[in-house]
């Protein structure tokens, strides 16, 4: 595990960073409960785990004048993602750090790609304090045989007045069994946890926070999850959060508290991986979104797994998509050679299926290097490789690369042909994922033909296709358009091409006069 630090307004702030995948950044409860708790190796085989100590705790330095009990917190969350410099990053915020990564949900929605709210709770009015107190006074009354369990109310009711550290972790320790589920029955598991936590005093002049009217702003995917004996952050908080993000969802853990990262392990990582894509196309998902840095973590860890595991099928489409994030980046070469590889992978496995990506890929970039003979021949084989296969959206979605390369070649008709062709098959079949290509389609057969406002409306149509699907154009389509656009812009000027590019666009013109 790697450890860094960054300079916030004149504050450091200290976070490590371990495993592999999707970046997921951890806040750890309290406020002022050391990281260390929340680290999970399981989640590591994921994600790329950052766990920043919050300011005011560990290496971090102290908490600034005039500090509130979550914005400041939020205010440092979001430096920290700023410095990481990653377009949408996976949150995971517990008890307290699920106030923090909410507060910074609501503030930049453009950034998160998911929220894990691990027992938390979006207020600390004063009717949730009560409910804290009549909970943890009731504590001692259900462990009668316990002599212990009267000192472990006694410490939590003086965790807010501790004033030195010793103070504030001794207080911790003393407190923890009431965050379990059954402390007492599995004392020898969680006993390692309850001597190494630590804390520090985080006194605020205001400790309510009432951030419910805010949540239906939140558009990220979002699991709630909390244990069902969670004395302090339970079902009652978990379903208000729930209620008020849409499309966001519940999982009480029925053996848990407010540790479910300990008590039901198994459970734990799964509820936080669901944020995840599905396995099947989960790396092509993220990389038609545009995210071209999680696609490269996410692809190369997959290549480690699939090597260590003797997958070919793993390594062949992490490998692809490597060498698809080196084609938007413009890095032919690279490209070709991640291609290249990916082949010799699926070729000494002996199984055609695994040809197809790669094949596809080395097409791509002879068609973007403008070696369009090459690309022709390679399209032509690809097809042929799809068709023994039995994929037709594959064949026709390599007609669909072949016709551009025609188009490049001057032979105008025969594009237009297989453009029309595919079109149809398009709304025949119902391959309704491919609509935006077809815009690309016809917005380079307009500019082929010298019909520039009709291109620009047909980039217009592409553009917004693609953003109903929340995609990007894969790097050669986006080359294509780039290339119409320029055309049409020069053509026209900014003001018309403007005016076009935003007309409704109802139907696909692949001529003049003709609409799909």
């Amino acid at each position: 595990m790697g450890t860094h630090s960054l300079i916030h307004a004149g504050t450091r702030q200290v976070y490590h960073v371990a495993g592999a995948g999707p970046m997921l950044i951890t806040h750890s409860g309290g406020p002022g409960v050391d990281y260390a708790y929340l680290r999970s190796p399981e989640l590591e085989k994921h994600f790329t785990m950052v766990y920043p100590e919050p300011v005011g705790t560990g290496g971090s330095g102290p908490l600034p004048a005039g500090a509130t009990f979550v914005d400041t917190y939020a205010e440092f969350l979001a430096a920290l993602i700023d410095h990481l410099a990653v377009p949408r990053v996976y949150l995971l915020g517990h008890s307290h750090g699920g106030l923090v990564t909410l507060r910074y949900a609501i503030d930049h929605p453009d950034r998160v790609a998911g929220l894990a709210l691990y027992s938390a709770t979006p207020t600390t009015d004063p009717e949730f304090w009560a409910a804290e107190t009549a909970a943890a006074l009731a504590y001692a009354q259900r462990h009668p045989d316990v002599p212990e369990a009267a000192d472990v109310v006694t410490a939590l009711q003086a965790f807010d007045v501790a004033t030195t550290d010793a103070e504030a972790t001794e207080v911790l320790r003393l407190g923890l069994p009431l965050y379990f589920a059954d402390y007492w029955g599995r004392q020898a598991e969680f006993q390692e946890l309850r001597s190494s936590v630590r804390a520090w005093p985080a006194p605020f002049p205001s400790r309510n926070v009432d951030l419910r009217p805010e949540l239906p702003s939140i558009a990220a995917p979002a699991v709630i999850f909390t244990g069902r004996q969670d004395f302090i952050c339970g079902p009652v908080w978990a379903e208000m959060i729930h209620r008020g993000i849409p499309g966001s969802r519940l999982v009480i853990l029925e053996n848990s508290g407010h540790f479910a990262q300990y008590e039901e392990p198994d459970a734990y990582v799964e509820v936080v991986t669901s944020l995840l894509p599905d396995t099947d196309g989960s790396l092509r998902t993220v990389f038609r979104q545009g995210d071209n840095e999680q696609a490269a973590r996410m692809a190369q860890a997959e290549i480690e797994r699939a090597r260590a595991a003797g997958d070919p099928a793993g390594e062949v489409e992490g490998l692809y998509t490597l060498a698809r994030v080196s084609l938007r980046g413009d890095d032919l070469p690279r490209a070709a050679e991640l291609a290249g590889t990916a082949l010799s992978v699926a070729l000494e496995a002996g199984d055609r299926r695994l040809e197809e990506r790669p094949r596809h890929v080395l097409a791509a970039i002879a068609r973007l290097a403008g070696d369009y003979p090459r690309a022709l021949g390679l399209y032509r084989a690809s097809i042929e490789l799809n068709e023994e296969l039995g994929q037709p959206e594959l064949v026709n979605a390599e007609y669909h690369n072949l016709a551009f390369t025609e188009l490049h070649l001057g032979h105008l008709d025969r594009a237009r042909e297989l453009f029309v062709a595919g079109r149809d098959r398009v709304f025949r079949e119902g391959y309704d994922d491919f609509v935006p290509y077809l815009g690309v389609a016809a917005a380079a057969l307009a500019s082929a033909e010298g019909d520039h406002p009709r291109a620009a409306r047909m980039i217009g149509f592409a553009d917004r296709a693609y953003a109903a699907l929340g995609q990007v154009p894969d790097p050669d389509d986006a080359q294509e358009l780039s290339n119409a656009r320029a055309a049409a812009v020069a053509a026209l000027g900014e003001d018309r091409f403007d005016r076009e590019y935003g007309r409704p666009a109802t139907a696909l013109e692949y001529t003049a006069g003709e609409a799909a």
